[in-house]
């Protein structure tokens, strides 16, 4: 006797990676995903046109995966190394979480903070920028216990894209830089291999953009899928990045000239205006501690941040103010000649 079955198409989504979500389809047959297919009902409103990335095919077998892990894992081996077996050992939920909460109360009974001032409490996700919103009722949890070091091994600066967020959110306060790339004529990328790690939005938009006529110039020692697909590849040796880049500011501003540069974005957008003291370290307001630019519309020195000011983006001053160095040492200073780091970098 042949029993029927029921098969059904459920609407999903692959937040495998930071490049989705991609919207997808998935073929479920008596209660058992058995296949990923694009959505095509999204294809009008998804930026990908509903279409998934290869890995997002893989979750049948990684889901199923006989040799996936389906416990809690507790090391047995404290020793570290290449040639160590940490020896896990599968257990119970309930002696994964006693054991957990003990170290956690001792932790607390301890302080929240360390001899060094750090959280004693420290959560890692496995991956760069997890979003929050996937898991549940654990932020919940996270936000009432308090302090909680979230620096290690989640992309913030010790495993993914070799500091590329860290950095980020200092110079740019984004998680994730990325050109415009559907209004931008030219991108010049310097390893970036955004046709492998963008997924289908970040490729659809490149091709998109190549059928308007953008260039993008891939700068790497290698030849990757995205310099395959870019208008040139210029292979650098390794690690002459810097040297690319020191080379491209001097040609800007010794070559080309600041009339050509864009002048507003420099201004108002960078730390190009900021006064530089003696010792090489910004010119400092000296209550707030903020840098100085000198206003052209007061004629004098004024916070970067000072509503209305309009910065000199070159030239030499007379300003007086702090100057802070490493380690908080200090320089008081009055009316001492300071240049903007915009002339220091073209008289450098």
């Amino acid at each position: 006797m042949t029993t029927s079955k029921t098969t059904s198409r459920v609407a999903s989504y692959c937040y495998q990676c930071v490049a989705g979500p991609d919207l997808l389809r998935v073929e479920v047959t008596d209660g058992v995903a058995t296949e990923v297919r694009p959505n095509d009902d999204a294809a009008e409103v998804h930026p990908a046109g509903g279409k998934v990335c290869v890995k997002a095919f893989g979750l049948i077998q990684k889901t199923y995966n006989p040799n996936r892990i389906k416990t809690p894992m507790r090391r047995t081996n404290a020793r570290k190394g290449r040639d160590e077996d940490p020896g896990f050992v599968p257990v119970s939920w309930d002696e994964a979480l006693d054991m957990i909460a003990a170290r956690l109360n001792t932790a607390r009974a301890q302080g929240l903070y360390d001899e060094s001032g750090f959280p004693r409490v420290a959560a890692s996700f496995g991956g760069g920028g997890t979003p929050t919103a996937y898991m549940g009722t654990f932020p919940a949890f996270l936000a009432a216990w308090g302090a909680v070091d979230m620096s290690f091994g989640s992309g913030q600066g010790v495993k993914c894209y070799h500091s590329e967020h860290l950095y980020g959110e200092l110079w740019h306060r984004a998680f994730t830089v990325s050109p415009d790339t559907p209004s931008t004529d030219l991108v010049i990328s310097f390893g970036a291999n955004v046709e492998a790690s963008g997924g289908v939005c970040g490729i659809r938009r490149h091709a998109d953009a190549r059928a308007r006529g953008i260039r993008r110039i891939q700068v790497e020692p290698h030849l990757s899928v995205t310099g395959a697909c870019s208008a040139e590849w210029i292979p650098i040796r390794p690690k002459t990045d810097a040297a690319f880049l020191f080379a491209m500011v001097h040609v800007l501003v010794q070559e080309i000239g600041a009339a050509r540069l864009d002048l507003p974005f420099l201004k108002f957008r960078t730390a190009s205006p900021y006064l530089i003291a003696p010792n090489g370290y910004y010119m400092r307001h000296p209550a707030t501690e903020k840098p100085l630019i000198w206003d052209t519309v007061s004629g004098g020195p004024v916070p970067f941040d000072t509503d209305g000011a309009d910065p000199a983006l070159s030239g030499s001053f007379d300003v007086s103010g702090v100057e802070i160095g490493p380690d908080d040492v200090r320089w008081s200073h009055d009316q001492v000649r300071c240049v903007t780091a915009f002339t220091a970098l073209v008289d450098h």
